[in-house]
């Protein structure tokens, strides 16, 4: 299986050079033979080891991703935050590189395009890690209750993994369980390694269940430090569980989950919400990304692409919003209070948002899960369930706290109603790609979108919005077909999937 590398690749990417930054510090994590084939034997003889195994995992979904070192917008998690929002309709692209592409959907969905080989590469190389953690750290010397929180840690971010995977790269669940899944893995794989087949997504969904189901329990009683609020904790765990059975409409599932980390963590306040979107020790941070001087993103994080002339260094200043998203803002809304009307040089007129912005030291940290995600996870999974006032008491409570008219619709009204209120208060967090998809929307730009790049315009279910496996995968992959669906495993580029 070439298109998965051995065990602890990143191991061997401690002294390269990214985008002009030395992430020098892998070292730190990663104690082992500069190579890229290192000796399990090597890494996994004592707990201290298998911990340093697990560090080059959160280490690569921080600040490294598939897609090369030459790849300006290739970091990792952050980066495919960005590309999810300008995927969808609320965040715009006035520049930026790559992201123009992903913005205008210059092809970047292809398989034969950077992206698509950018993210398969960053999962599996997670789950390969995971896998070899996953095999070997029962083995090790060392503390039984630290080998535990590694192995759930491990097993979590493999079904984290697996889960993001499928929306990236299959329509949603609920009209595609019996269509191809992704080729799974549970053992450490090398070079000689056979590739797997697509399988079903039902069975993806049965192996992103098992690990976040058997991880969730491990974790009991599992701490982190506030320096390092990327770790896996028993909430973060529990989050994702409520996302994934959100995908698959187990509304009483979703709610319960996403209920368990309410219990825990409180809302961002008001204040807290429009200080700059840069601080992981926030309390209502459930899962952020810290940066360092030798860990950072620089000139390319999101905080760079967003205008608002806010940055105490160098900025793309790219990222602007679409009018007919400021419009469903009410005007008391502290969300909206962000927002300013801006004149570029040629005399054109937008909004700019002031939700992101850097600290002085241009290293603020970035958010993944925070708890109003939760509380909307909940309320969504209330009203599909019929229990319409539970679902407004928990609505109501965002919507007071932001100064936003409290919502009264009823039906699948309030579910539209939710969703709206999604949109304004993640924006720009990463959700706007993958809620179009598992909601069965269709991608609608107007208003200054069509000034900005026409009238990109998709339906429900466009296969437009589907990632195409890599042409790599495709070619090394001897259990794979580089034949279009249904005729073989490749996802069609363009047309419409009808639901069966």
């Amino acid at each position: 299986m070439k298109s998965i590398k051995h065990i602890l690749t990143i191991s061997a990417m401690s002294g390269l050079l990214f985008g002009g930054i030395a992430f020098t510090s892998c070292s730190d994590f990663l104690e082992t033979n500069p190579s890229t084939d290192v000796a399990d034997s090597q890494v996994f003889q004592t707990v201290s080891g298998a911990q340093a195994a697990l560090n080059g995992c959160y280490y690569q979904m921080k600040c490294y991703s598939g897609g090369g070192a030459n790849r300006q917008d290739d970091w990792g998690i952050p980066s495919h935050q960005m590309v999810s929002d300008l995927s969808a309709e609320d965040v715009m692209s006035n520049g930026g590189g790559w992201y123009n592409y992903t913005y205008n959907y210059w092809g970047e969905t292809r398989g034969d395009i950077f992206r698509s080989s950018a993210l398969w590469t960053f999962y599996y190389r997670l789950i390969n890690n995971a896998n070899s953690i996953i095999a070997y750290v029962d083995d090790c010397e060392g503390d039984a209750t630290e080998k535990q929180y590694i192995k759930g840690q491990a097993l979590a971010i493999r079904g984290w993994a697996y889960f993001n995977l499928t929306r990236w790269f299959q329509q949603t669940y609920a009209i595609a369980k019996d269509m191809p899944g992704m080729p799974i893995y549970t053992e450490p794989s090398t070079e000689s390694t056979p590739g797997a087949p697509r399988g079903t997504l039902e069975e993806t969904y049965q192996q992103i269940l098992s690990d976040l189901t058997t991880a969730e329990p491990m974790l009991e009683g599992f701490t982190r430090s506030t320096s390092t609020p990327n770790v896996f904790t028993q909430a973060i765990v529990d989050g994702i569980l409520s996302e994934v059975y959100q995908v698959m409409r187990d509304w009483p599932k979703s709610e319960e989950y996403a209920r368990k980390v309410l219990d825990q963590y409180p809302l961002t306040s008001n204040d807290e919400y429009t200080s700059g979107f840069n601080d992981h020790t926030i309390a209502s941070w459930i899962w952020g990304i810290p940066q360092t001087e030798e860990q950072n993103m620089g000139d390319y994080s999101c905080f760079a692409m967003w205008l608002n002339n806010t940055r105490p260094c160098w900025t793309f200043g790219c990222f602007i919003l679409a009018d007919d998203f400021v419009a469903l803002f009410d005007e008391s809304d502290i969300r909206y209070q962000q927002m300013q009307r801006w004149e570029d040089t040629a005399g054109r007129q937008f909004w700019i948002s002031m939700k992101f912005r850097d600290n002085e030291d241009c290293r603020g940290s970035f958010v993944v899960m925070r708890t109003e995600e939760m509380l909307l996870n909940a309320a969504e999974a209330c009203a599909r369930q019929g229990k319409e006032q539970e679902a407004k008491d928990l609505l109501w409570q965002l919507q007071d706290m932001r100064g936003a008219v409290r919502t009264e619709a009823s039906g699948q009204d309030l579910v539209e109603a939710i969703w709206i209120e999604r949109r304004k208060e993640l924006y720009g967090e990463g959700f706007g790609l993958f809620d179009l998809i598992r909601n069965e929307k269709p991608l609608v730009r107007g208003g200054n979108h069509v000034e900005y790049q026409g009238s990109v315009q998709f339906p429900a279910h466009s296969w437009r919005l589907i990632y195409q496996i890599p042409t790599s995968e495709l070619l090394n992959n001897e259990n794979m077909s580089d034949a279009i669906w249904p005729a073989g495993d490749q996802n069609p580029y363009d047309g419409v999937y009808t639901p069966q």
